[in-house]
Formats: C-alpha cells, sequence, structure tokens
C-alpha cells in the first residue's frame, strides 16, 4: 500500500518592483552618460587662423575646405589635393550650386597659396565662399 505524502507549499507574496529604485537607477544613468557623453569637435588638422579686426560671425558652410601649415588640405574630412578638392566641389555644387564653401586656412600659410584656393574653388562653380578667421580681441600681448 502506497501512501502519498502531500506537502503544503508556502505561497510567496508576489514581490511588486517599487519605482523609486528604478527612477533612482534611471536618472544615475541619464546623468553619467550627459557628463561621459559630450561631444567635442576637433579639427583633422591643427589650424590657427589669421586674426582679423572686421567679419561676422556665421555658421561653418556646407562644404568645409582645411589648409594646414604645410599645405595639406583636407575637404569635409578627406585627405586630397587640388584636383581631387576641384572635382568633389563640382559634384557638391551640382545639386545646389548656392551652397557655402567654408575655407580655414593656417595663418602661415602664403596668401598665394590660399589666391590659388580661391580660384580653383571659383573653376569649380563656388560662389560663395566664406574664410575663418580669429577675432583680433583673442591676440597675445608679447612684452
Amino acid at each position: 500500500m502506497e501512501t502519498t505524502l502531500d506537502f503544503a507549499t508556502p505561497r510567496k507574496k508576489p514581490r511588486s518592483i517599487g519605482l523609486i529604485p528604478l527612477v533612482d537607477v534611471a536618472m544615475f544613468l541619464l546623468i553619467f552618460f550627459m557628463v561621459a557623453g559630450t561631444v567635442q569637435k576637433f579639427e583633422v588638422l591643427p589650424i590657427s587662423p589669421p586674426l582679423a579686426d572686421s567679419g561676422k560671425p556665421m555658421d561653418e558652410g556646407h562644404i568645409m575646405i582645411l589648409l594646414g601649415a604645410r599645405e595639406e588640405m583636407v575637404i569635409d574630412d578627406e585627405l586630397t589635393d587640388m584636383g581631387g578638392m576641384e572635382q568633389y566641389i563640382r559634384t557638391k555644387l551640382a545639386a545646389n550650386p548656392n551652397k557655402i564653401i567654408t575655407v580655414k586656412a593656417d595663418a602661415t600659410i602664403p596668401a598665394v597659396r590660399l589666391i590659388q584656393l580661391m580660384d580653383r574653388i571659383k573653376a569649380a562653380g563656388g560662389r560663395n565662399l566664406s574664410i575663418v578667421t580669429q577675432s583680433s580681441g583673442m591676440r597675445h600681448v608679447r612684452h
């Protein structure tokens, strides 16, 4: 003769998830990613633009050309030469010929080189040109 014993299983109360610790964790994660995830724009080429007394602040144009101290050229974060730059601008201006082209050239490059660059931009169909400068108020005083 077999007997079966039924043991009573203890019934646990269902636990409810507390919202306060959940909100605390969410806020902690939000603050952490805001502090740790600050996006800082950096230049591919280190460039020190020339000083200027006049001018007005402008947003960066649709096409950005960087001309470094050693005359290296970067257009929209791609290293290129004059021929590649001209073809790239021609392609970009085909859709919208009124795009602004922003040139950020180092203060130490010869003016002739900058003029050559501007002539090539014009030959490629560029109409709106912006040159980046620093405000002369940022000038360091030497004693």
